[in-house]
Order: structure tokens, then sequence, then C-alpha cells
């Protein structure tokens, strides 16, 4: 791609109706969030029609909200008003090479003639620079010169689910990003608190800085006070000579996140009550009070009010941390959000592992039963177990863990009637299932006895697992064997 924003006029993508971009998706395939390209679809009127969650997650913005949103919004450079109006981007003189951190290529999208809409494409330039870079550990220091040791991998686009509980707990967490107020996460083990705790900071007007994730559970008590708050040279046997700068020294106006906040001993609450109140610390054998800017953000799978009652956690601490509180829901909490989820992080890992298979509908309808006391964590790990020990193009129920098998099954049988959310996923599955079986894998067919476009067809079957990445005759035979 050029360094430089591209101007590429095709007419490949007009569509039959000569409508304009109410009916978009005539003119442009279906951009699907595994993508490593950001996609974004302007309208005729300058508005925000679409983007994926690789868009998202590049400009640093929430999944769907700026959608109908004006351009402006998000873009405030010119060249995509350009097009819109004149249907052709400025001449540009020469310019030093920018340092955007994405570059980006305009599409204009024509329709009999008439400018409908823009697309615009954008990828990572460390992408460009590194074709081939491997999947590395999300919480690494980073080795590029400008760039912070401790920075945030996640941004709001990784939270995957559109439920009203999550969607909830993601308009919390916006807003605490623009605050800078301490804010405490809550939720069970495998909820995605550090999840919520990045995209705060990736969001938040210090993102440069940063985000240093501190575990109070594993570290030991005796090296917790120093592992926060550093120690001076010679402050006990071992310690280095020229002493060490604890996490909230190299935080430098970033975000310190404490993660188990519940398991720190009551002396050191008692410290770090102080560090929040005066901005400054000490150094274990120092006498020095040094100067220290952060915003803390703290989690916790424990009840902190039972805590205070039971005289093991300080109730002024939970008042100073406790000031923007976000519950993050379990997964049996939103259960209409496992599809989606199944299906993101089947992507991911399939592409991480080389590996191609797909869930059948009847096992992804356990997987949606089941009740996922490890959450999103314990998902995931089963997907890349499924995927890892998988030998056949699409994985059965009779492929799942057995504890899996058991419980999904009899939730399956005992499926809500009441619950709205559920009951439409269920029914436009077993519809999108039906015309499958009964145009034998045809695509287009299906489509046809449904009353969709085949780009809609394809990207919900495949949400519900009803899609393997096998040809149409393959399919049928799959449908037959489980009939």
């Amino acid at each position: 791609m050029d360094e430089h924003e591209a101007y590429i006029r095709t007419n490949s993508l007009a569509g039959r109706s000569g409508r304009r971009l109410g009916q978009l998706s005539t003119l442009i395939p279906w951009a699907y969030d595994a993508l490593p390209l950001g996609i974004l679809v302007v309208s005729c009127n300058e508005q925000i029609y679409y983007y994926n969650e690789t868009y998202a997650r590049l400009r640093n913005i929430p999944p769907d909200v700026m959608v109908g949103r004006p351009v402006e919004e998000l873009d405030r450079r010119q060249s995509i008003k350009t097009l819109l109006r004149t249907g052709r981007l400025p001449t540009k003189t020469p310019v030093v090479p920018e340092r955007r951190e994405v570059k980006q290529v305009l599409i204009p999208l024509w329709d009999m003639g008439e400018l409908v809409g823009v697309v615009v494409l954008i990828v990572s330039s460390s992408e460009l620079a590194k074709p081939n870079r491997p999947n590395l550990p999300r919480h690494l220091p980073s080795d590029k010169p400008g760039e912070p040791q401790w920075p945030a991998r996640y941004t709001f686009a990784d939270i995957i689910g559109s439920s009203p509980a999550l969607g909830h707990a993601r308009d919390l967490a916006l807003q605490a990003s623009q605050s800078g107020s301490s804010v405490l996460l809550l939720g069970e083990s495998g909820t995605g608190k550090e999840l919520f705790a990045q995209a705060i900071h990736a969001a938040s007007s210090h993102r440069a800085a940063p985000f240093i994730p501190v575990d109070c559970a594993s570290i030991p008590r005796e090296l917790l006070e120093a592992e926060l708050f550093g120690y001076a040279p010679g402050a006990f046997t071992g310690a280095s000579k020229e002493g060490k700068a604890g996490k909230f020294e190299l935080v430098n106006r970033g975000t310190i996140f404490l993660d188990e906040i519940g398991e720190m001993p009551l002396g050191m609450q008692a410290k770090l009550l102080r560090v929040l109140q005066e901005r400054h610390i000490v150094r274990v054998g120092g006498v020095t009070p040094i100067a220290v800017a952060f915003t803390i953000i703290a989690a916790t799978n424990r009840d902190l009010e039972s805590l205070v009652v039971r005289g093991r956690f300080r109730r002024d601490l939970l008042y100073r941390l406790d000031v923007i509180r976000i519950e993050i829901p379990s997964l049996r909490e939103r259960p209409e959000d496992i599809p989606r989820l199944v299906d993101h992080y089947w992507t991911e890992k399939t592409r991480e592992l080389g590996k191609t298979a797909t869930l059948s509908a009847e096992a992804m309808r356990i997987l949606e039963g089941y009740s996922w006391p490890g959450n999103v964590r314990e998902l995931v790990n089963i997907i890349e177990r499924l995927l890892v020990g998988g030998t056949k193009p699409i994985i059965e129920s009779a492929d799942l863990p057995s504890h899996i098998q058991q419980e999904g099954a009899k939730a399956a049988r005992r499926f809500h009637p009441f619950h709205l959310a559920t009951v439409l996923a269920e029914t436009e599955r077993r519809t999108l299932e039906r015309a499958l079986w009964q145009a034998r894998g045809n695509r287009n067919k299906a489509a046809q006895l449904l009353g969709v476009s085949r780009a809609s067809l394809y990207r919900k079957a495949k949400l519900y697992g009803l899609l393997p990445d096998t040809c149409e005759n393959d399919y049928a035979l799959a449908y037959q064997k489980r009939r």
C-alpha cells in the first residue's frame, strides 16, 4: 500500500438497484471483522455507515457507537469530504513522509455513474513493516523507540458482545477513560477485567504513557511493598546497590492496574491509601518523598463490602478506589453473546494455529447452553483445545468435553421460552438451518428461500456455525449424515 492516500476509481462495485447507500450491502462485499484491514464505509451524506472491529481497534474507538454520526467526528481531514463532494481527491504537493500510525486508501463507490459513498481501508504501519509478525504476548514490554515500555494492547474493539449488560459496562468504561478518576472493576475470574482496564487506558488522554499491571495475589507479601514503591540502595540483604524504582514511579503519568486488590494485606492497604491521598511515595529503606502521577484502576472478584465488614479490607481505601464502579457480567449473564464470542475466537485461533475446521450447529447449541464457570477465559481454552485436538473438518457435539456435553444438552432441552434475545436467536438459527438443508447447502438457493442477499446469509450462517469451510457438495453430505 502506498504511504500516502491512494485514489482508486472503480465501477466494478456498482449495484443493480440504483438506490443510494441505504442498499449498500448490494454494492460492496461484507467486511468481516476477522480481516486484518480496517474498513470504514461513509455514505454520500457524509455519515458513517459501517466500520469493522479492526478499524475500531486501529482508530481506538468502541465498536458500532459511531455508526450514523458525521464522519468529521472521526476524521477531520478533508480528503473524504472532498471526494464525496467533487468525485475526486485534491492534487497533493510532495510532502515529507508522514509518521502516521495507520495508512489509508480511499475507494469511491459508484452506482450507475453516481457517487453513493466511500470505503476507507486502513492498515497499521507496523503491520506493513512486519507482514509476517507473529502473535506476541500481550504484556511484553515494547522495544520500539518512542513507544511506552508497558503499552496497553487491548482497546474497546476487543470487547466482544452486544448484550445490554456488557453494553452498560462498556459505556461506563468509556466514560471512565475520559475522566481520569479511580476505577474499580468487579467481576468473576475470566470475565475480562484486565481487558477493560487496558481499553480504558488506551482510550484515555494519557494513552501514550505506560500501562503497568500488578497482580497483588501473586507477589509475596514481603516483596509487594518494594514492587509497588521501590527500594533505596542497600535497603535489605540482596538489594541492588543502585536501588530500584517501583511501579508507581515507572508508571509516569500512565495507568497502574492493581489486579486482585482484595488480596492485598491490611498493612499494604494503609500505605496504598496514603499514596492515593498524598501522591507521594517513599522507597523501602528511603527517607525522601518522591512525587508520583498516575491513574489507578483496581479489580477484584471478591465482595469488598463483605471483606470490610469482616475487617479484611479498609473502608476508607474502598471509598478511594470506588469512584467509578464497573461490574463486568459473567458469560452466563449474557448468553446471547456466546455465538459472536465463539465466532471471533474461533477465527482468531484458526489463524493463529493454522487449522481449518468448523463447528456443527448442534455443537454450537450445546456451547450456548453451557454455564461457563470460567467465563471467556474458559471459552477461549475450549476453542483452542478443540482445534488442536481435532482431526475432522466439522467438529460435532460428540467432540466436545463430556462435562460440556452433559450440561449443555440439558440446558438446550430446558430452553427458556421467554428470554427474548435467546428466542430470536434460536428462531433465526433454526430458520437458516432449514433453508440450507432444503437447498442442500447451495447458498444462492438458501438466500432466495430466505429473501436475503448471499452476503447476509453467509454472515449469519457463519455466526451460528452453519457454514463449514468446504464446498457446497461437502456441506450437503454433512447435512445428510447428521440427518
